[in-house]
């Protein structure tokens, strides 16, 4: 992490250039801080129609449900079994969206007096979708209508198994498919209605609904249709939590979800809710999608990964404030154990990655252990693509057989990848991103072979760094309390509106403080005497020792509002930090012509050209005998040391001044010079560190007597004449 602050290596800072014709054209038609003006612009919002509707989203924003496909052959079916005293099933899943999306509906078909029972899969024994057992269970007893939600658009061959079973004992059942997943269009489900807006037959003008939100859509059809007014707002605090955690794009139809449901939250949240955030400590506080996905969804999801899923329903589906209580508290222990498991598990992959220099050199990660817990490692998966940037498969084994969960990256796609290897795994299923599969614990190694095969194929060297999408450039007068309340109007952010990510150029630090109880981390003052911001950069306290006062960097941060006793002052959120982009590519150079120091009087034109294209200087590259000296000096009082690449670095930023110029090149082409007259000793380990330790000499050592110095010296020669 150190090193990305002097070579900016960690990620490619992608920065927006926002047409600035039409960012003014914005700023003056709409009465718009420039500031917001630039980030609507970057993500395409130019009309302003919709820039209003998108900054005020409102109930007129939520689209007529009856344009939903089949919409209105559900709704006429679900009131014929309310007349007829009909049994109904829900069907759900096991995590966030479908817990939600089963609890909307069953608390709506309740509250009108349907006969109404769920049917929640077991994450670890079932599976996504309508497992085996689910079939069993639901030919076994005597349902009248079932009513999937966040699932069964791929599920043809059960709900075919389904059918058969009833009618062999003279059954029937209807269903009604509500899902939101892509549809397979050849092999759809005989279904009596399939509510799906990707369906290729759907007229309804918003497609990113989640599982929660579409069972929301029925319920708002069937307010509607028994002329309830707005009963479904009810529910909609139970859409919004759906929504949110699913990851789908708070964009459209979904931002006027989130945004009224987390209205409602604040007030009058479902008692199910309310006992989480009472569990959490959040009883007072303002709630927003952040603490949604961070918080409040992981203690739900923990249900069905740690035990049973249905307990999450149960919760939401309760009016009795004590039993809430004692289910929410199960929740929210269940969620430290799995944060435990979780962790314990992520550390020994770790220790088996590192210990391994096969994981160094291959572009996909598969890591396996003995009955590692299978609801938490696709977590575990997720916490290894961050490390690593690199997709990774992380793979449980029990007995011969295994199971596994994968994440991947941009560049990758994951079920592809599954089906090149295809004919050595039992079972698999997921999407470009995620996926899961089955296999023989004798196939492992050969699975790990084949999906690195596929991925050499794929994935480019520039796929595996990090994209960093940043939405503009600022000028410190920009930020200000005024422009910053109006860029908070873009909220509720989340997948497709992120929170906007800004970046300040070559800012001047006029302070520096480390605060927090571990002095982790770190307070900055930015900008000038006559315009400045104050800005703080959680766990970056080791990055104090880089920054001087006075001295300038490249910042990327959010910005948020920071209110205490009464005041209210902007406050920069900061992600990164960086030197000044010349001195970044300044630094790249010297770092290639480090790696080839001992070699340049082959090719002398090398570091011509980069000093005519003004890149570098001469004095960047030539050591003068006062800088030997100095460096000499430096190590003769450290004694023996270990120097990691960007240790180097920092040596050469601390050892820089107004009378000793000095720069990595400069440091190791002093290391060798040194080394060269038997001053110093070192060696390289294989990890890219360098061990140094001053020799014992009893004279003094002759600068003539090196190559290096004498190379670097003619080299400036030449130039001169």
């Amino acid at each position: 992490m150190l090193e990305d602050f002097f070579l900016g290596n960690e990620a490619v800072w992608e920065i927006g250039e926002p047409d600035p014709v039409l960012v003014e054209e914005i700023s003056d038609k709409l009465k718009l801080p420039t500031i917001l003006a630039k980030v609507l612009v970057k993500r395409g919002l130019t009309d302003p129609g919709e820039i209003r509707s998108f900054l005020k989203p409102s109930v007129k924003g939520l689209h007529n449900p009856m344009l939903l496909p089949d919409m209105e052959k559900a709704v006429n079916r679900i009131l014929a079994a309310k007349e007829l005293n009909e049994k109904i099933i829900i069907y759900g899943d096991y995590d966030v969206d479908g817990i939600t999306a089963t609890s909307i509906l069953y608390l709506f078909l309740k509250s009108i007096g349907l006969i109404v029972s769920y049917y929640i899969p077991d994450r670890v024994d079932e599976g996504y979708g309508i497992s085996e057992a689910a079939t069993r269970y639901l030919s076994e007893n005597s349902f009248d209508l079932m009513i999937t939600v966040d699932c069964g658009i791929s599920a043809k061959d059960r709900i075919e198994q389904i059918i058969e079973s009833l009618a062999m004992q003279g059954r029937k059942m209807d269903i009604i498919i509500t899902d939101h997943h892509q549809p397979d269009i050849h092999n759809l489900p005989d279904a009596l209605a399939l509510i799906n807006p990707h369906l290729p037959n759907s007229v309804y003008p918003f497609n990113k609904l989640c599982g929660a939100g579409v069972a929301f859509k029925l319920v708002q059809a069937l307010c509607n249709s028994l002329n309830l007014g707005d009963e479904y707002f009810n529910y909609i605090d139970l859409a919004c939590l759906g929504t949110v955690a699913d990851i789908v794009e708070l964009t459209g139809e979904n931002r006027v979800i989130v945004q009224i449901g987390l209205r409602k939250i604040q007030k009058c949240p479902n008692p199910g809710i309310q006992a989480l955030l009472n569990v959490v400590e959040m009883k007072n506080v303002n709630i927003d999608t952040y603490k949604l996905a961070f918080i409040l969804a992981p203690r739900i999801n923990a249900a069905g990964r740690m035990g049973d899923a249905s307990r999450a329903v149960m919760l939401f589906t309760s009016s009795d404030i004590s039993y809430n209580d004692t289910l929410a508290r199960q929740l929210h222990s269940d969620n430290n154990l799995r944060q435990k498991i979780q962790t314990e598990i992520f550390q020994k992959a770790v220790e088996i990655i590192e210990s391994d220099l096969k994981f160094r050199n291959q572009k996909v990660i598969v890591v396996s252990g003995d009955k590692w817990h299978q609801g938490v490692i696709g977590i575990v998966a997720s916490m290894l693509v961050e490390h690593y940037y690199k997709p990774c498969f992380v793979i449980s084994v029990f007995d011969d057989e295994a199971v596994c969960s994968a994440r991947s990256i941009d560049g990758f796609n994951i079920y592809e990848g599954m089906e090149y290897c295809s004919e050595l795994l039992i079972k698999y299923g997921g999407h470009e991103k995620a996926g899961g599969l089955t296999i023989k614990k004798s196939n492992i190694e050969r699975f790990r072979e084949r999906i690195n095969e596929y991925a050499d194929r794929v994935l480019k060297v520039t796929d595996m760094q990090p994209k960093l999408e940043i939405d503009a450039d600022l000028q410190i007068e920009e930020i200000n309390i005024h422009s910053v309340s109006l860029l908070m109007a873009m909220a509720p952010f989340g997948e497709g509106n992120p929170k906007p990510l800004f970046r300040l150029k070559e800012i001047n630090i006029l302070e520096k403080k480390l605060i927090g109880s571990d002095q982790s981390h770190l307070r900055l003052i930015l900008g000038t005497d006559e315009s400045s911001v104050q800005a703080v950069a959680f766990r970056m306290g080791y990055m104090e020792q880089l920054l001087e006062r006075n001295s300038k960097i490249d910042v990327v941060f959010e910005i948020s509002i920071n209110e205490y006793m009464g005041r209210r002052n902007t406050e920069l959120i900061v992600k990164h930090i960086r030197m000044p982009e010349k001195s970044i590519i300044r630094n790249r150079i010297l770092l290639e012509a480090s790696e080839n120091v001992e070699y340049l009087d082959n090719n002398t034109d090398w570091i011509y050209n980069r000093i005519n294209n003004q890149l570098v200087n001469y004095s960047d590259v030539v050591l003068s005998r006062h800088e030997l000296g100095v460096l000499y000096r430096y190590f003769q009082s450290a004694g023996r040391c270990t120097f990691t690449r960007s240790q180097l670095f920092e040596l050469a930023q601390k050892i820089d001044d107004s009378r000793v110029r000095m720069n990595y090149f400069k440091v190791l082409s002093g290391i060798l010079i040194l080394k060269e007259l038997d001053i110093i000793r070192y060696s390289y380990q294989d990890n890219g560190s360098y061990i140094i330790e001053v020799a014992e000499i009893a004279r003094k050592a002759s600068l003539k007597n090196s190559k290096l110095y004498s190379f670097l010296q003619n080299l400036q020669q030449t130039a001169e004449n």
